[in-house]
């Protein structure tokens, strides 16, 4: 489940992924995301996953897709959860991404936001 977050604003798209997280979602946000590139050039997101049990393959290569697109549409990416594979996941993405990715344990939810809006590395 997709939930847009109100600390969306400008250029930055703040949004939660919970439970099973399949193509629909993915159908939500990423035409939310275009919009936002399309307006601002360079946009920053912050996305918090709560208690993501699965991503569905689909959605995995539609996520991948717009990835490899806009690779450097993005300032900054704040991954806020628990899970050891966000930690896999942020070193992961750094050769593919010209943005600055950070992962923020669920209690640093503020910090997390903080970094993302602001213009220190």
């Amino acid at each position: 489940m997709l939930q847009l977050l109100e600390e969306s604003r400008d250029e930055l798209v703040a949004f939660r992924l919970a439970g099973s997280i399949d193509r629909h979602d993915y159908d939500v946000m990423l035409p939310i995301l275009e919009e936002k590139i399309k307006q601002y050039g360079k946009i920053r997101v912050y996305a918090e996953l709560q208690d993501a049990e699965e991503i569905s393959l689909q959605a995995l290569w539609e996520d991948l897709k717009f990835d490899f697109r806009h690779a450097a549409d993005f300032k900054k990416v704040a991954l806020v959860g628990n899970r050891k594979w966000l930690d896999w996941l942020t070193v992961m993405a750094s050769p593919f991404t010209t943005a600055k990715v950070k992962h923020f344990e669920v209690p640093d939810r503020d910090k997390a936001l903080e970094w993302v809006r602001s213009d220190e590395a």
